[in-house]
């Protein structure tokens, strides 16, 4: 037969037995407290419905009370355990947390204590069965991944305009992080999600997405922060299965905005083999003091960014896309990958022995700084130069990629021959 009392209160003391009931006499008329003794316990919580159980300290022997803590946890996971403590012991209280209990009390304390924390421990209960009951339902919506139990990509895009409403969110950062490629055939995406689940707070939220990649929105942190917590999940999986994470700040920018900055930045990260990369950390901008108020230069400011803008759209983008499909198609042996975007934009070719890239970077107003880098060795030399926005048309750009290519191809195989 089910007991239907909710607070159990084990203790050895029949004093205590006698001075606790009493004080949670002020109780709801519906709570109910079972008392037993240490020997008893385990016959009382079978087939029960305890809310709250109260575990008095067994006289001088911590280590059978924190036995009996975990004892508690394995039969009723979801259940609050307020320890009860003859005199005050910080190293065993520790112990007894890290054991999985709620709160403590000594056994002198006022009524009004014991009232208020037994009275948390019930909303806290309640707060878990709801969440567990919505996660059943957003599971059957189909709102979960079945293989990892995390937030499906599209539902996280579809739902981000009101998770990222709360402040903590736009103080925070997207973090894509994904598996080296390298390993992606030894070690299932599920270890990796199953690290990142364990190593975040609560409060973030992680969504996976197709090509083993996850999406990690941390609330209330900055980039150092976030590279932090990247490390500590490399360090969780690893050092022989790297991983590369993209990140972005959040802000109050779209979805599809602070998504394509983080990808972008995931990009850099493989393409220069570090593991993190974040490309909002460049500097603001050489020219931050175009900003000010002085009418002309706003002016020519605003008109060379339009420039900007559509030069992106209808040049760079495009060129660096069909360019990247020609590479894969032209070149063994060789990661080719690109990306394109405000801060920087960067075409790259990398095999064993090298790694070559364009990049340009866009000066804020009148310029592009351009830039093939080759690191490797006995690679090419390496080029600067600065060029006109205007002067930066296809027939331009395509002679740039088609440098670019030469030189890695001269190098890149050397060994090869």
């Amino acid at each position: 037969m089910t007991n239907n009392n909710n607070i159990l209160l084990i203790t050895d003391d029949e004093q205590v037995a006698k001075t606790i009931p009493a004080k949670l006499s002020l109780l709801r008329l519906n709570d109910k407290i079972t008392v037993c003794n240490s020997s008893e316990f385990k016959k009382n919580i079978d087939n029960s419905l305890y809310q709250t159980i109260i575990l008095h300290e067994i006289q001088n022997s911590n280590d059978t009370t924190l036995r009996m803590i975990n004892t508690v946890k394995e039969l009723k996971k979801d259940t609050e355990i307020i320890l009860l403590v003859n005199e005050l012991n910080p190293e065993f209280i520790l112990e007894a947390y890290d054991c999985g209990i709620y709160d403590y009390l000594t056994c002198d304390a006022d009524g009004y204590e014991l009232l208020i924390k037994t009275v948390n421990c019930f909303k806290l209960r309640t707060l878990k069965t709801i969440a567990r009951r919505n996660e059943k339902f957003i599971y059957r919506l189909g709102v979960l991944d079945e293989k990892t139990n995390l937030y499906k990509y599209n539902q996280l895009k579809e739902f981000f305009d009101d998770i990222s409403d709360d402040l903590r969110i736009q103080n925070g950062v997207l973090a894509i992080v994904t598996l080296d490629e390298n390993i992606k055939t030894k070690i299932s995406t599920n270890r990796l999600a199953i690290t990142i689940k364990n190593n975040l707070r609560g409060e973030d939220i992680i969504a996976s997405a197709r090509g083993g990649k996850f999406y990690l929105i941390l609330a209330n942190i900055d980039t150092d922060g976030t590279k932090s917590v990247i490390a500590k999940i490399q360090d969780k999986m690893g050092k022989d299965f790297k991983i590369y994470a993209g990140i972005s700040k959040i802000g109050i920018r779209s979805f599809e905005t602070v998504e394509k900055d983080a990808l972008d930045s995931l990009t850099s990260a493989v393409q220069n083999d570090v593991m993190c990369a974040c490309l909002s950390d460049e500097p603001a901008g050489i020219n931050s003091w175009l900003d000010d108020d002085i009418p002309s230069v706003s002016k020519d400011f605003k008109l060379f960014k339009i420039a900007f803008t559509n030069k992106m759209k209808n040049v760079i983008t495009p060129a660096f896309y069909r360019f990247e499909k020609e590479c894969e198609t032209k070149l063994v042996n060789t990661f080719v990958s690109q990306y394109t975007n405000n801060v920087e934009s960067v075409f790259s070719l990398k095999n064993e022995n090298l790694h070559s890239e364009l990049v340009l970077r866009f000066n804020g107003y009148a310029k592009f700084k351009i830039e093939i880098n080759h690191s490797g060795l006995n690679s090419a030399e390496n080029t600067k130069m600065e060029i006109p926005l205007s002067h930066l048309t296809d027939k331009e750009l395509n002679k740039l990629l088609n440098r670019l290519r030469t030189e890695y191809k001269q190098y890149a195989f050397e060994k090869e021959e």
